[in-house]
């Protein structure tokens, strides 16, 4: 027996067209493809703009997605057409079990694992073929075999009784669009494949071709508690294709920002009355250029809007003070400033001072948090809105004229959540406050 791949089928179905409809054709089904997007995402004003703009009405919709609907649904439960007879389902199920019963422990865990997808694809065989009552026989002989974190998919299973059930079933949806994932070592994939290649039983062997995927590894089998962490999904395990695709995790370039230089002053020669000249004081900081991380997304996956001055303004200052830093060392130690919180009662759960030490916040166990001032400039309110509309709003200080001296307190309290505060964050202008907590929010 080949081992079982995972393939994709594009299936195109239909009468022979002329070349001068296909075109018409494939955009119709686009178009109604996006429609169908729309409507599930109840994007209620794009899909009505854009049946407008295409001339399209409700009933041809529905016509056509319909149909078509019909029609992938009929596909789909095709594969389970047999003509074989329904006893033997029962007969190679039991079979099955028997022969995994008879393995050796450390191969039988994992080989047990076929045992639900199994199950799952013969019951729809049965029901799809119309023996309604040989699938019932089935499934309430061999469904207590199953293992309890399938219990859930088991009881929907349970309600497709006859043919008409399985197009609208969400169990069934589930299965014809993936292949069941299972892992396996090696070493008890050959024993599965010697049992089937020597017991030749077509009904199961199909069901193994079509439906399941097993995702041979090299090494010693699993144990049952290593397979238990990894089962229950609707579609089997998660293949090991899942987690290769590249994660752009590293940081955007630095935005280009001219900074001006310092100006030194330099003595004029011997005499003081001469003029001293100027000369541009070259930061080594700025002369280094930025390079392009090659885990970084690229610029043009989501456009960033431009700094605007003010942005660009702290930008400058930043990299100034950060040239004014003195490099750390035994001869040059940096000072500390220590907080304490006195009657905390164990209280305090979190904490964060701003990037230029001027705020500290701290989350309480009491969903609160405060913040204080740790200068000499308190803490000031928002002036009312119709303070704000008599601003001159072409003012230097338009921002300080903004904040209403009359509320300034070293410490604020802030009320927001309903449960301990898990963790705070300044944003780096100072204007926001993020926290976290046990409410969820």
């Amino acid at each position: 027996m080949a081992l079982p791949q995972v393939s994709e089928f594009i299936v195109v179905s239909g009468n022979t067209l002329p070349n001068e409809s296909k075109t018409d054709v494939t955009d119709k089904q686009t178009l109604l493809a996006v429609l169908q997007f729309l409507k599930k995402h109840n994007l209620k004003g794009t899909e009505d703009f854009l049946k407008k703009e295409t001339g399209l009405q409700d009933t041809d919709v529905s016509q056509d997605t319909s149909a078509q609907t019909a029609s992938e649904v009929a596909h789909a439960l095709a594969a389970y057409k047999s003509d074989d007879d329904p006893s033997i389902y029962g007969d190679h199920y039991r079979d099955l079990k028997a022969f995994i019963e008879t393995c050796l422990d450390v191969h039988k865990v994992e080989i047990a694992t076929i045992l639900y997808p199994v199950f799952v694809h013969m019951y729809l065989e049965l029901v799809y073929n119309n023996h309604e009552h040989h699938a019932r026989e089935f499934y309430m002989r061999f469904h207590g075999d199953q293992e309890w974190y399938y219990s859930e998919d088991l009881s929907k299973l349970a309600t497709v009784t006859k043919q008409e059930h399985m197009a609208g079933s969400q169990i069934m949806e589930n299965f014809k669009s993936s292949k069941f994932v299972l892992k396996m070592s090696r070493d008890s994939y050959t024993h599965l494949k010697r049992y089937l290649q020597e017991k030749q039983l077509k009904t199961l062997l199909n069901i193994i071709q079509e439906h399941l995927f097993i995702d041979v590894f090299d090494g010693v089998p699993r144990t049952k508690l290593q397979i238990d962490l990894a089962s229950g999904g609707v579609l089997g395990e998660a293949a090991r294709e899942a987690n290769k695709s590249k994660v752009l995790y590293g940081l955007l370039k630095e935005p280009d920002i001219n900074i001006p230089m310092e100006e030194e002053e330099e003595g004029g020669g011997e005499g003081e009355d001469k003029p001293k000249k100027k000369k541009q004081k070259r930061d080594p900081l700025l002369s280094k250029k930025s390079k392009n991380d090659p885990n970084a997304p690229p610029t043009t996956r989501i456009p960033m809007p431009e700094l605007k001055d003010h942005d660009k303004l702290e930008r400058i200052n930043a990299y100034r003070e950060a040239l004014k830093k003195v490099k750390m060392g035994p001869n040059s130690l940096p000072s500390i400033c220590f907080y304490t919180f006195h009657n905390a009662l164990q209280g305090v759960t979190s904490i964060d001072v701003s990037e230029d030490s001027s705020l500290l916040c701290t989350g309480l166990g009491d969903s609160n948090i405060r913040v204080w001032s740790l200068t000499p400039n308190k803490l000031r309110a928002m002036k009312p809105v119709d303070e704000l509309e008599l601003i001159d709003k072409e003012a230097d200080d338009v921002f300080e004229r903004m904040m209403d001296d009359t509320t300034a307190e070293e410490t604020k309290l802030l009320l927001s959540h309903s449960g301990p505060i898990y963790g705070t964050s300044f944003s780096p202008d100072k204007s926001y406050l993020t926290s976290s907590s046990e409410d969820g929010t």
